[in-house]
């Protein structure tokens, strides 16, 4: 099945109120090629909700352990679909000055990116030395930055220090962003995926990489 194209992605991403049952396939086949990316699992949630309950049960568990906010994810799923459940006080949820207005889908689903978002602009040091590590090679490789010079021997010099794994080599997200900007984005598409096996605790920040790079790809 082929993947979602990218202005359907777009589209569901600032509607999701348009998701259907008939884009499960397709979201199905996205999360299979890109396993980290997170807004997929909760719009695939939400397409299976107006499947049935058994294919409901089947994705819900995933979208919740990839999702940045459990609550935001059920009121994303049962928007709209007249099976709000009543055991969760709303009241609870919302701030205590506010009144309790319920969520549509729009607003949901634009939270959690924008959540995303946040948390990628709060670096850690370890974010900052790899930025401090990128422009030092680009300062050694001035030509790296230029797209017409021939940059393959610099690819198979970074492939080869990267597969070495040793302290002295450079960062996997630097070599990430040096992939980008020669336009390889399936390549770093495979090394923001393997960052996050490597760093569960920053599997946020990658999957919110790997969504953009999705979109660009």
């Amino acid at each position: 099945m082929a993947l979602i194209d990218k202005e359907t992605f777009d589209q569901l991403v600032k509607n999701p109120g348009l998701i259907t049952a008939d884009v499960i396939p397709q979201l199905e086949a996205t999360i299979k090629a890109f396993p980290y990316c997170q807004i997929p699992y909760s719009m695939l949630a939400k397409a299976s909700s107006l499947a049935g309950t058994e294919k409901l049960e089947e994705t819900r568990p995933r979208a919740a352990a990839y999702a940045l906010s459990r609550v935001a994810l059920q009121q994303l799923v049962e928007s709209d679909n007249e099976r709000y459940d009543a055991t969760v006080d709303v009241d609870d949820i919302l701030e205590p000055q506010l009144a309790p207005e319920p969520l549509d889908s729009d607003d949901i689903l634009i939270s959690t990116v924008e959540q995303q978002a946040s948390a990628e602009l709060q670096r850690t040091e370890e974010q900052r030395r790899q930025q401090q590590i990128i422009q030092g090679f680009m300062k050694k490789n001035p030509r790296i930055t230029r797209q017409d010079n021939n940059l393959e021997p610099v690819s198979i010099d970074l492939s080869s220090r990267l597969a070495g794994g040793s302290e002295g080599s450079i960062e996997t997200e630097a070599f990430a962003n040096i992939l980008i900007r020669q336009g390889k984005i399936e390549k770093a598409i495979d090394v923001y995926q393997k960052l996050i096996l490597k760093k569960p605790e920053k599997r946020n920040y990658f999957a919110k990489k790997l969504s953009e790079l999705y979109a660009r790809s």
